[in-house]
């Protein structure tokens, strides 16, 4: 035998060695699976490491490196990367990983769902990962999601953070924000979710994950649980991924823009419920369909019959605020239309929209069918 093929076989059974040995030191505990749950495991308590140019155990730091189409398995989910760092403390199994670190072409996936980027960080404890990318990227079998800052995805919550021109994209829909929150379910689950509004989910503008420039996360003095799911949440028994994760709700915070095959609403504030089909959007509200234009506070979107409408202000609100429109006639030739009709409600009389569970803008609001 050649040293040159000698010296492959030594390194390969270095690398295999060095699998084998990642594999038995990351202990996790077990628990049901659901969308991703690199941090539960769906019942499966080791991670497992492999890469193509060895595995590196820094005993001193409790970190392994893994270099060169690096790749950690648990359960259904896989974690890739040119580079993967993984933190481990004494744990009451043994040692057990806390955090993963990855660098470089980075994709976190599962049979149905894939995230991608350029850097990542797993943060077992949390249940959260954080992804940067240009863009980061979030593929489920009925929607994608994109953003330019970070996307950063709330295990416990099943709910996706987009930070940075987020962008939600759904067959013809097309919402985007400065800040989106994206709430899911499986697709296997047909009761009610309830998603929880607390925590993260409530506070989706603000700054509650690691931010890019953050200092690496600090191991803990003692394990943090992974805790049950809040109230009204989807523990799935033996779980599984048969049919992937699926949009139920999405909130949008700033610069907001909903966009159909007919029109484009943009607003401040704004929110899509999938179930429902109904979008809402707030603030400084405009409409543009065909040329036609209509400004006001708040706009009721129902996204199953195509029928917008348009109030001067939202729910208990004050009634102060004017719907106004600017219509277009049809022409043959569109270089040609004009406005032929200015209209507003007139101040101080302008109705605002009804509160939830209310019968609709009452044949008073401005519509555009």
């Amino acid at each position: 035998m050649s040293p040159r093929a000698l010296a492959a076989r030594v390194l390969a059974a270095r690398v295999l060695a060095a699998s084998l040995v990642a594999a038995l030191l990351l202990w996790c505990g077990p628990a049901a699976a659901q969308g991703f749950d690199m941090a539960k495991g769906g019942g499966d308590t080791q991670i497992q490491v492999y890469a193509d140019n060895g595995i590196e155990w820094v005993q001193g730091a409790n970190r392994v490196i893994a270099r060169g189409n690096a790749k950690a398995i648990r359960g259904t989910m896989t974690v890739t990367a040119d580079t993967l760092t993984a933190y481990y403390r004494q744990g009451p199994s043994g040692n057990e990983i806390w955090r993963i670190d990855a660098d470089g072409h980075v994709t976190i996936s599962n049979p149905n769902d894939t995230a991608t980027g350029d850097q990542a960080t797993y943060d077992l404890d949390k249940a959260i990962f954080v992804l940067h990318g240009q863009p980061a990227r979030l593929v489920t079998p009925t929607a994608s999601f994109s953003a330019d800052d970070s996307l950063e995805y709330w295990e416990l919550q099943h709910m996706a953070v987009l930070r940075g021109h987020g962008v939600a994209i759904q067959k013809d829909k097309t919402l985007e924000a400065d800040v989106l929150t994206a709430h899911f379910k499986d697709k296997t689950d047909t009761g009610k979710t309830g998603a929880s509004k607390t925590g993260a989910g409530k506070t989706g503008a603000g700054k509650t994950g690691p931010s890019r420039n953050a200092a690496p996360l600090p191991v803990a003095s003692a394990p943090t649980p992974v805790a049950a799911p809040p109230a009204g949440g989807r523990a799935v028994p033996g779980g599984g991924h048969s049919g992937g994760m699926d949009l139920e709700r999405a909130d949008a915070y700033g610069h907001v823009a909903l966009t159909t095959a007919q029109e484009r609403v943009t607003g401040d504030r704004g929110d899509y419920n999938m179930e429902t089909g109904i979008a809402t959007v707030s603030g400084s509200v405009k409409i543009t369909r065909q040329g036609n234009e209509l400004d006001g506070g708040y706009a009721h979107v129902d996204l199953n019959t195509g029928i917008s409408k348009l109030f001067g202000g939202a729910p208990g609100g004050g009634g102060d605020q004017r719907a106004r429109g600017v219509f277009v006639p049809e022409h043959k030739d569109a270089a040609r239309q004009q406005p032929v009709f200015h209209g507003s409600v007139p101040q101080g009389k302008a109705e605002t929209a009804p509160a939830a569970g209310g019968s609709g803008a009452g044949g008073s609001g401005a519509g555009s069918p």
